[in-house]
């Protein structure tokens, strides 16, 4: 018994959960805003966190999905050098997002 619960105990510790950071934004982002928002992404990125970019939309603004990619896009672009990899954007209800995960894990951080 208590090896089982050990051994779950070590799974559990070495999860990834709790290591993700979400970034919401509108569709209608102001162009200082969304600079601002690209240095909180970069700062969590260079922390070792995994990083998701949502892009919400409001009311009738889900016919505008491309303009959603887009954003999405420009971010990846903006923060070209911190991240190692990112998920395919992804559609779900009136969200799009995409999951941005850093190039160097920082292992001196306690979490």
């Amino acid at each position: 018994m208590y090896c089982i619960t050990h051994v779950m105990f070590k799974k559990k510790k070495k999860s990834k959960i709790g290591k993700l950071k979400e970034i919401r934004i509108g569709l209608n982002i102001h162009n200082r805003d969304f600079l601002i928002k690209i240095k909180k992404v970069n700062d969590f990125l260079l922390q070792g966190y995994t990083v998701k970019v949502t892009v919400i939309f409001k009311g009738r603004e889900i016919i505008f999905k491309e303009k959603g990619v887009e954003l999405i896009l420009k971010f990846q672009n903006n923060i070209k050098g911190v991240f190692f990899k990112f998920s395919d954007i992804e559609f779900e209800g009136k969200f799009i997002y995409s999951i941005f995960i850093p190039k160097i894990k920082n292992e001196n951080k306690k979490g």
